[in-house]
This record gives C-alpha cells, sequence and structure tokens, in this order.
C-alpha cells in the first residue's frame, strides 16, 4: 500500500496481513504513518495498494461492512450528554441494549453518564471512543491509540476488554505509541518508521529479523532503526 500527499510518500510499500480473531499492534513513533495507514485500510483516504477480507478484494466504499474504524481525539457531539451519545451509536449500530449496559460496566462510565461529552477528562473521552468501537458489530475493529490518556490501571482494563473481544473472535488492527502497551496485548506486530516497514510478525519473528536471539519489543525496534 502507497500513499502519496502533495508529491511525497507517506506510506511506501506497506503490508499489512492479520489472521482472522488475531490482535496486531501498529507500532511507530509520532509521524511514523500509523493513523495514516489505518484511514486507508478503512477506506477513508484514497492510496495505491487494495484490501483483502477473507480472500476476496473489498472497495473502499464497502470496507465499512466488515470495519469499522474508531479515531483519536475525534469527539462526537461534544455539547451532548455521554448517556445520550451512547445510545445514539448503539441505535445506530443496532446494538442490544444490553451489550451497552455491559460496556458502561466494563469501562466503568456509568459516574459520566449525565456529564457532557466536552465535559469529560482525556481518560473519559479515551473511554468512550472505545466504547463507541465496541458498539460496531464489525468483525475487524481498528483503534487509534487506544490506551493514549489512561493510567496504568485503566490500561489494563482495556487490555483486557479488548483480549476479551479477541476472545469472540474478532480482529482488532491496534495504532499504539508505547511499545510497553503493544507488547502486553498484541498477537503480532508492525514496526513503522517514516512511513515504511521496518519487520512485521510475532516477537519471536522480528527477533529473528533484528539478529537478536532474545530481547523485548523495544529492543527489536530499537535494533532496527
Amino acid at each position: 500500500m502507497n500513499r502519496r500527499m502533495g508529491g511525497q510518500l507517506i506510506l511506501t510499500a506497506v503490508n499489512l496481513e492479520i489472521a482472522s480473531g488475531k490482535i496486531l499492534a501498529i507500532i511507530g513513533p509520532n509521524g511514523a504513518g500509523k493513523t495514516t495507514l489505518m484511514e486507508c485500510v478503512s477506506g477513508l483516504q484514497p492510496h495505491q495498494g487494495r484490501v483483502e477480507i477473507n480472500g476476496g478484494e473489498v472497495a473502499a466504499d464497502s470496507r465499512h461492512q466488515f470495519i469499522f474504524y474508531q479515531p483519536d481525539q475525534v469527539l462526537p457531539y461534544p455539547d451532548h450528554g455521554v448517556y445520550s451519545t451512547l445510545v445514539f451509536f448503539q441505535s445506530m449500530m443496532m446494538a442490544a441494549k444490553d451489550r451497552l449496559d455491559e460496556i458502561i460496566g466494563r469501562l466503568r462510565l456509568e459516574s459520566v453518564l449525565s456529564k457532557s461529552v466536552k465535559e469529560l477528562s482525556r481518560g473519559y473521552q479515551k473511554r468512550l471512543l472505545i466504547a463507541i468501537g465496541l458498539l460496531s458489530a464489525a468483525p475487524i475493529l481498528l483503534l487509534d491509540e487506544p490506551f493514549e490518556g489512561l493510567d496504568i490501571k485503566q490500561t489494563k482494563e482495556v487490555v483486557s476488554i479488548l483480549q476479551s473481544e479477541k476472545e469472540k473472535g474478532r480482529t482488532l488492527i491496534l495504532s499504539i505509541h508505547q511499545i510497553a502497551d503493544a507488547q502486553r496485548i498484541a498477537d503480532e506486530f508492525l514496526l513503522l518508521s517514516q512511513g515504511k516497514v521496518l519487520g512485521s510478525g510475532t516477537l519471536a519473528q522480528l527477533q529473528e529479523h533484528s539478529g537478536l536471539a532474545t530481547g523485548s519489543l523495544e529492543d527489536v525496534f530499537v535494533a532496527l532503526t
């Protein structure tokens, strides 16, 4: 996949592959092209390349049938109440009321339901965005920086929630800035720098690719940059 903007290549020959029911983490510093890649995969940005799901190519205007993309820091309806916003998305996505109640409980949103969206702290804003993503029934969920703004305890809770989605057979692609968070949750990794792939695969495969017999994902990333 290639993405050119203003004559400059933002993404260069990026290949992304993930098996159904797995979690893939796209890792890279700010400006690496993580968000651009997710927007291209979801069909929001034009690009050169193709997206295949279950062995067949899916056009950009049809990907919403399979993919739900939740961007970072894009707050819906900031002047509206948290609960009414969630109910709106529940209705739009045809999710069951029990599903909404489950998501509210697991993300601990009960205490802020009566607030307006713009009143939420950074951490609660992030939990609201994750809740909206979870209300979607799309089999492939793309989350941009799902742990940004969360403290350690909240991150562990969200990790548990996303892993339970994987156990239900859902495929997750996560853009993650903090390498430790990525290693905690993902089955496979795509290491991105300046719009180019440094390596991809499991931690063991990346260790082999980088020439390290052992080492953390951070060690691998440093070795490849």
